[in-house]
């Protein structure tokens, strides 16, 4: 919508630039130089939780895909076979004989 679009829910959107892509591929997901001895339980922890949370959403999105494809397209072609048989038995039956 152009330049006068804002974001009315959620966090800014950030825009990278050219050179900015290059610099996070080294990244790692966590620095551990900053995380404390006394800390480590609570990263592991959280870690662990949130890579369930990761695996579950990618479960939840390839569930939802497949009752999409069930719901629309596997409807659609049983809806047209039965109509199809339709024509053929009752509407004209003597055009093809098997």
């Amino acid at each position: 919508f152009g330049p006068w679009k804002k974001r009315l829910v959620g966090p800014p959107v950030v825009e990278k630039k050219k050179g900015e892509d290059e610099d996070e591929e080294g990244k790692e997901w966590l620095d551990w130089s900053n995380v404390d001895t006394k800390d480590l339980p609570f990263v592991v922890v959280f870690g662990t939780v949130k890579a369930i949370g990761e695996t579950s959403k990618v479960a939840r999105e390839v569930t939802e895909s497949v009752d999409l494809f069930i719901g629309r397209y596997l409807t659609l072609i049983a809806t047209a076979y039965i109509g199809i048989k339709f024509l053929h038995f009752k509407v004209f039956p003597d055009i093809i004989p098997f």
